[in-house]
């Protein structure tokens, strides 16, 4: 069945936000006299919400510690949401194809609203999303809340919805939520990583996109 909706996950997915959002990271843990998490620690939590992540590299800090390395996260000048938001180069190429075939698009994002809400600006593409969710309005991924108020929000049921994602989160949340996904490797999550969970296809890039969508659509 062609899914009517298209749920995009926004880092890693749609921008190119991998590397910055690591930098980031290590930046405001130096901030806060922390020792800098290694790349390695911070890329397989990335798709979670900030605090979440936070939570998980420096389980022993006081709350109040951590909620200080969140406001140094957001307020960084390395910070992809507040300058530089760079789009993969297929991205506005692929949204503007399946737009036109008729596709309604939403984002599903780990982003708080500010941080969603700023990129969006700054990549001019507010025209593409019908609804937008974050993990400040929403459980965070893996939970399926994001999806399913999307659904809720446009009248759809998740079984009209597909996730694109880039991450193992996105891909869980979709099965939880009762959605079909599609994985793609340009973001935090390896390949490897994203075969152990549910998808209906794995691109490489998002300009095969909507030929994915037109052989899921013919039962291939």
């Amino acid at each position: 069945m062609q899914p009517k909706l298209i749920i995009f996950d926004w880092d890693g997915t749609l921008a190119d936000t991998t590397g910055p959002i690591i930098r980031t990271m290590q930046s405001a843990f130096a901030k806060c006299g922390l020792p800098a998490p290694a790349d390695s620690a911070i890329r397989p939590l990335i798709g979670k919400s900030l605090h979440g992540i936070v939570n998980l590299l420096a389980p022993d800090a006081a709350p109040e510690q951590q909620a200080a390395i969140a406001h140094a996260y957001t307020r960084s000048a390395l910070n992809p949401n507040n300058h530089n938001m760079t789009l993969f180069a297929d991205a506005l190429d692929c949204l503007n194809t399946l737009q036109q075939q008729g596709y309604w698009l939403a984002v599903a994002t780990g982003k708080g609203r500010s941080g969603l809400d700023q990129a969006i600006a700054q990549t001019q593409t507010a025209a593409f999303w019908l609804a937008t969710r974050c993990a400040s309005e929403c459980p965070p991924k893996p939970a399926p809340d994001m999806v399913l108020e999307i659904c809720d929000a446009l009248g759809l049921s998740p079984a009209d919805a597909l996730v694109v994602g880039d991450t193992s989160y996105d891909l869980e949340m979709a099965a939880y939520a009762g959605c079909r996904a599609i994985a793609v490797t340009t973001g935090a999550h390896t390949a490897k990583t994203l075969t152990e969970y549910p998808h209906s296809a794995m691109l490489s890039c998002l300009a095969d996109l909507p030929a994915a969508l037109e052989r899921l659509a013919s039962g291939h």
